[in-house]
């Protein structure tokens, strides 16, 4: 599944694991029937995760948009979490298995 179009809006977060060598992230979520998800990144470039709650604490997501990059090949995947933190994911592939 391609995490596009999917609304991820109250999804839990949960882990974000970097497997450095493989240049693969996998972002553990729970949706909102508390079925375990994950969004799996691959090809990863870059991986920004602040966490300053300038909204106040939460850790359920807003809302999850992907740009391509046609120039370079590369997806941007931006969450924006209820707490108004935006994590960023810049990789060559998103997916979201089953």
């Amino acid at each position: 599944m391609d995490p596009k179009g999917v609304s991820m809006h109250d999804w839990k977060l949960k882990k974000i694991d970097f497997d450095w060598s493989a240049a693969r992230v996998t972002v553990e979520l729970e949706d909102s029937t508390y079925t375990p998800k994950l969004l799996i990144a691959e090809s990863v470039r870059q991986l920004h995760v602040p966490r300053a709650n300038d909204w106040g604490p939460s850790v359920s997501v807003n809302e999850v948009s992907e740009f391509p990059d046609a120039a370079t090949g590369l997806h941007r995947l931006k969450i924006e979490m209820q707490s108004g933190d935006v994590l960023e994911i810049i990789a060559g592939h998103f997916s979201l298995p089953s």
